[in-house]
């Protein structure tokens, strides 16, 4: 027998343990004070939160009840980072009703878009099941560039060393070109954000550096923030990095690639020297040898044909609006044993090249279409 549609557009929570869904709710009470504080200084006050079960509604505000609503399924079927973009959306809903005292049930007017400023979340935005999809506002410009890059990295896999260094070093080249035209360009600059790896409960050195190299090379901001995994109960750090759409996606590919040959290196190490050190001294030196070669290629492009990236404050502000209370932290170290500098030889042997298509298809999305 075939199953009702309407049937369909409801959830089981009763598939979810009672236990998981009140961890789930404190999660989501926890995040909604975070930005209450973050992003309008604590100026709403508490609402009920509860799990709802429709697989349309990803969420809802409801003024007479002063409750949030957001979808089991959404929580259970998305990332925790998109979950949070509906839970800022429902604020700026009740920020409307119960800051700017606006009565207006046609919630996405001016003062909407306002709260949604304030709350950091698209006005425009709006969430369905099964609708995330890439950032994918193609122009002339980002399309040249982007496919100009991936050939070169693609190169820079050669085995052929001098190729590869020569190939990478172009990478390098038209990045810092194409950014430092970008720069001069009066219009408004589009920025955006990803988030990249999973939730962690410990950031590792060598991921601290992998996160730096992402920023000192490759055009983005990095920051370490915190996150919950609501499949394992857990709570830990994620890597967010910002920037304009072309940048974030070169960034993730290097994120991708770099991420999978480290992994590689070390089985091969491992493999070689069975009696060796750990695997965290190697995967650190490995980064900071990576990084090293990746520093004296931008020194060579300064030398040779005076390419100096000076920043872009407008970057500097998106960052800042995005993350506007930073408190900072730092990896811990480990020992520097022959292991670790095993791995920082290695490091300065990668060449970073366009990842197998489709490894990143999981990464580096957003929630699109009619919805909420």
């Amino acid at each position: 027998m075939i199953a009702n549609p309407q049937d369909m557009q409801e959830f089981d929570l009763a598939r979810i343990p009672p236990w998981v869904q009140t961890a789930w709710v404190e999660h989501l009470n926890e995040f909604w004070r975070h930005y209450n504080y973050t992003y309008v200084e604590r100026r709403l006050t508490p609402p009920h939160i509860h799990l709802g079960a429709s697989k349309t509604k990803l969420g809802s505000w409801d003024r007479a009840t002063r409750t949030i609503t957001i979808s089991g399924y959404h929580i259970l079927s998305h990332p925790w980072e998109s979950v949070m973009d509906t839970l800022r959306h429902e604020m700026a809903h009740q920020y409307v009703h119960e800051i700017l005292h606006v009565e207006d049930d046609s919630p996405h007017g001016e003062p909407f878009a306002r709260a949604c400023h304030l709350l950091r979340c698209d006005p425009a935005a709006r969430a369905r099941p099964g609708t995330l999809g890439r950032i994918e506002r193609s122009k002339d410009e980002r399309d040249k560039m982007l496919t100009r890059v991936k050939e070169l990295l693609a190169l820079a896999g050669s085995p052929n060393e001098n190729e590869a260094a020569t190939a990478m070093r172009l990478a390098h080249k038209y990045l810092l070109k194409y950014n430092l035209s970008l720069s001069e360009v009066k219009a408004p600059r589009e920025y955006g954000i990803r988030f990249l790896g999973r939730c962690s409960a410990r950031i590792q050195e060598y991921e601290y550096t992998l996160g730096s190299i992402l920023q000192d090379h490759f055009f983005v901001h990095s920051l370490w923030i915190y996150t919950y995994d609501q499949k394992k109960n857990q709570t830990g750090r994620i890597l967010q990095i910002t920037g304009t759409p072309e940048n974030l996606e070169i960034a993730e590919y290097v994120y991708t690639y770099v991420s999978r040959v480290a992994e590689r290196l070390w089985e091969r190490n491992r493999r070689a020297n069975p009696q060796g050190g750990t695997k965290l001294q190697y995967l650190a030196g490995l980064l900071a040898g990576l990084e090293e070669k990746l520093e004296q290629q931008r020194k060579q492009l300064k030398d040779e044909h005076a390419l100096v990236w000076v920043g872009d404050s407008a970057l500097d502000t998106f960052f800042h609006y995005v993350n506007p209370k930073i408190s900072s932290t730092g990896g811990t170290g480990v020992s520097r044993t022959d292991e670790f500098f095993a791995g920082k030889k290695d490091g300065h042997k990668i060449q970073i090249r366009r990842p197998i298509a489709g490894e990143s298809k999981d990464r580096g999305r957003l929630l699109s279409g009619p919805g909420r």
